[in-house]
């Protein structure tokens, strides 16, 4: 099939690009607004494209190495070049046949004179009269903290691809995280992939960056929303060990006695009981702002936790697999995922001679 042809096919993909209207408010807190926006093959390079996109005033860009991308990439840099009021983008590669193309500009786009964002911007074309258009998202965070990873690169590899070259070649789909970890894919075809994540700056693995992956096959035509977890291959165990907790004088504490010379009396300490509605074995942490002050194993119930200080902490919950008593990385080289951590939906306060009891519902 010849790629691009005539121009019922470019006014195709002129209107796919999506127009992004300016928040409301104030004078001078408006990012750009895009009004037109059009792609073009090059007359002698019928496989290389330019895309214009026309702002309503002038513009400049943002962080461009770190936020723009084109999925499924593409093997030669993207040129671009700021016209006045439009930005204009050269791709000079060979595109592939039969393929939906998604152009991310999200946060590339600034105006020149309060320099305010434009958060989304997405333009897509394909090099058929076709759309690619099933869509697969989902979210990355760190399997121990929890906390979303953003900037990390999610990619999707064809499932015949044999495992040894994930992490090692340029993946067939690319997408990247937002700031709440949440990465989109919308324009798959109806098949199964294979799906990893990297949070280096390529898409080859590299030490001292976390990795993940799924055990599974995906297809967009089953999976909507994917959850996965980054963990880095190489940690070590004694980075967990738990450190002293200092006694600290807080709304807690200070209500109880000291002595006459201003230094603390010993306090009673606190115990907590977790009530679990499944019994495994199994690591609880209590931390202070991601600090481990507190580290207790089981191998079934009860979970009863005992000579806590009085203050607040955050509760860590940790399926110990192998019951070896400590919470274990992944492992790519044994397809092993990281154990699988849970944390507690809130705070919670250990008074000083109390027992707190907890009931939590693991899903």
């Amino acid at each position: 099939m010849k790629i691009l042809k005539k121009i019922v096919v470019i006014s195709l993909l002129t209107s796919c690009a999506n127009m992004i209207a300016p928040s409301g408010g104030s004078k001078d807190i408006s990012p750009p607004h895009i009004l037109n926006s059009v792609i073009m093959a090059d007359t002698k390079q019928p496989r290389h494209k330019t895309i214009i996109f026309e702002f309503n005033e002038y513009v400049q860009l943002n962080k461009w190495d770190t936020y723009f991308y084109i999925s499924p990439p593409t093997s030669k840099p993207t040129k671009k070049k700021i016209k006045g009021k439009k930005l204009v983008l050269h791709i000079e590669d060979t595109l592939l046949q039969n393929t939906t193309y998604y152009v991310s500009l999200n946060s590339c786009i600034k105006d020149n004179n309060e320099g305010n964002v434009l958060d989304t911007l997405e333009y897509k074309f394909s090099t058929d009269v076709n759309f690619d258009t099933l869509t697969i998202m989902g979210s990355l965070n760190d399997s121990y903290t929890l906390n979303p990873i953003q900037n990390a690169w999610v990619m999707i590899f064809n499932a015949y691809l044999n495992d040894s070259l994930i992490f090692n070649k340029t993946p067939n789909y690319i997408a990247k995280t937002d700031e709440n970890g949440f990465f989109h894919f919308p324009n798959l075809q109806a098949r199964d992939y294979k799906i990893a994540a990297l949070t280096g700056i390529d898409f080859m693995y590299n030490e001292e960056e976390k990795m993940a992956f799924l055990d599974r096959f995906i297809n967009p035509k089953i999976d909507s929303f994917i959850s996965f977890f980054a963990f880095d291959p190489v940690i070590k165990v004694d980075s967990f060990m738990i450190e002293p907790s200092p006694l600290k004088k807080d709304s807690i504490t200070s209500i109880l006695n000291l002595d006459t010379v201003g230094t603390k009396a010993q306090l009673p300490l606190g115990k907590l009981k977790i009530n679990l509605n499944q019994d495994i074995a199994c690591i609880f942490q209590l931390l202070q702002n991601e600090k481990l002050i507190k580290e207790t194993c089981f191998i079934e119930e009860p979970y009863i936790i005992e000579g806590i200080d009085p203050g607040e902490y955050q509760l860590k919950y940790i399926i110990d697999n192998n019951q070896d008593s400590i919470w274990n990385t992944g492992s790519w080289d044994n397809r092993m995922q990281p154990e699988k951590v849970i944390n507690y939906p809130s705070n919670i306060i250990i008074r000083s001679n109390w027992d707190l009891e907890l009931e939590w519902i693991i899903e």
